[in-house]
């Protein structure tokens, strides 16, 4: 029965604030209002899945909004966990696969988020450029899953270092971000939705403005290493990744 109903307000939450969200886009009512229709699509979701959702660490966010969350992914809900748990206004850089998903993709798409196509290089470097300039035109927090995809077993997975060059170009605050709870509500392959709680804890940022050009090597073990201190057993996983 729950399913059914997070099923049902998935297509109808999608539809509403997918359809406000659009109209904001196109008569500029500005980054407010998306931000409302953002967090009024996640809630909803949440809502009607029975997920709670708590934030640790909301101290370590720049209040400028403009920031870099690198984050382990575990579950879909981990996306409306952020939307609805993080004060900033959030935008995803997320695999272009997600398109393939029809109501995620339309609710994604709608707010704004960002979708790349990690097997045409090129096209991918212009959508992070164009992210960029956005980020510090609308004072955005970007946020991007280094694993690639969600976790099979619920442990952290390998990172890719392309990840990185983001943060590593625009200097941005990277806080890292680790999300536990996830895969119980709904895991990779689940046919049903289960009710629960997702914690999110984020950690003291890494400071890239000022300092010497680190290598996105560097900051992805930095990353990596943040996250595993704040998932349960350290999130034991594989490794670093091209």
């Amino acid at each position: 029965m729950r399913t059914a109903i997070f099923y049902v307000a998935l297509v109808l939450s999608t539809i509403f604030f997918g359809a406000l969200a659009a109209t904001v886009s196109l008569v500029g009512g500005g980054r407010a209002w998306m931000d409302r229709a953002n967090r009024g699509w996640a809630r909803a979701v949440l809502s009607a899945a029975g997920v709670r959702v708590t934030v640790h660490g909301l101290e370590h966010l720049d209040p400028s909004g403009v920031q870099i969350i690198a984050a382990n992914h575990q579950s879909y809900f981990d996306i409306w966990a952020l939307i609805a748990g993080l004060p900033a206004s959030v935008r995803f850089i997320a695999k272009r696969e997600l398109g393939n998903i029809p109501m995620l993709s339309v609710g994604m798409r709608s707010a704004g988020h960002v979708l790349i196509d990690r097997d045409r290089p090129r096209s991918a470097r212009k959508t992070l450029r164009e992210a960029s300039d956005r980020m510090r035109a609308e004072r955005l927090t970007l946020v991007l899953f280094p694993e690639g995809t969600r976790s099979r077993d619920g442990r952290l997975g390998r990172f890719r270092r392309g990840a990185f060059a983001l943060a590593r170009e625009t200097r941005a605050p990277l806080v890292p971000a680790a999300i536990d709870g996830g895969r119980r509500v709904y895991a990779p392959g689940a046919k049903r939705v289960r009710p629960g709680a997702i914690t999110v804890r984020l950690a003291p940022a890494i400071r890239l403005e000022g300092a010497e050009p680190a290598d996105r090597g560097t900051l992805m073990r930095e990353t990596r290493a943040a996250i595993e201190a704040m998932l349960p057993e350290g999130g034991a996983g594989g490794g670093a990744s091209g």
